[in-house]
C-alpha cells in the first residue's frame, strides 16, 4: 500500500511538471511540448511527439502500473526529459538560429520585432530574408521567441519545480 501511495506521488509530480514545463517552454509546433518523457534513470524516454498544440499531459502519458513496476524492479532515480532533435537549443544549453518550417508559432512571442535588442537570446528566433525598405536599404530579418530566455533554469531554480513536487504529490495522496 505504501509502494502504490509513492507511486501514485511520483506519477502525479511527473504530469504536473511535464505539464508545467510544455506551457512555459518555447512552442512553434508543438512538438517540443510533446517531447517531455519519464522514465528510470538509463532508460528510454517514450513521449507523445505530437504537433499543432502545446501538449497536455495526463495519468495515461505516465501509467501508474508502470511507475509501481520502475519501484519493485529497484529504481529510485527518475528523469523527465525531453526528445526533441532541438531540446539543447530550446533549454539554453546551446545557442542556435531557429528556422520555422510554418509561419507563426502556435504560441504568440514574449519578444518580437525587426533586429534584436542588445540581449537577445539566440535561441528559437525566425530568421526570415531581409526587409527592403521603401529607400531600397535592407533591414535586419524578423525574430520571435516564443519561450522566456533561461525559462528552464528558471523552472529548476525559480521554486517551479518544487511547487510542481508539492501540488503532484498532494494531488494525488489525497
Amino acid at each position: 500500500m505504501a509502494q502504490e501511495a509513492l507511486a501514485k506521488g511520483i506519477q502525479g509530480f511527473a504530469v504536473k511538471s511535464m505539464n508545467s514545463l510544455a506551457e512555459m517552454g518555447p512552442a512553434w509546433t508543438g512538438r517540443f511540448s510533446a517531447s517531455w518523457g519519464f522514465a528510470p534513470e538509463g532508460a528510454v524516454l517514450s513521449t507523445p511527439g505530437t504537433e499543432g498544440k502545446i501538449y497536455r499531459y495526463t495519468e495515461n502519458d505516465v501509467p501508474l502500473r508502470r511507475v509501481i513496476e520502475y519501484l519493485k524492479e529497484g529504481h529510485t532515480k527518475f528523469v523527465i526529459g525531453n526528445t526533441s532533435e532541438h531540446a539543447a537549443i530550446a533549454i539554453d544549453e546551446e545557442e542556435a538560429f531557429f528556422f520555422p518550417s510554418t509561419p507563426l508559432p502556435i504560441k504568440p512571442p514574449v519578444q518580437e520585432g525587426w533586429g534584436r535588442p542588445k540581449d537577445a537570446h539566440l535561441r528559437f528566433q525566425m530568421r526570415t530574408s531581409p526587409k527592403i525598405s521603401r529607400d531600397g536599404t535592407e533591414e535586419e530579418p524578423t525574430s520571435m521567441i516564443t519561450a522566456e530566455k533561461y525559462w528552464y533554469q528558471t523552472y529548476l531554480r525559480g521554486g517551479h519545480l518544487q511547487n510542481d513536487l508539492n501540488i503532484g504529490f498532494k494531488a494525488f495522496m489525497d
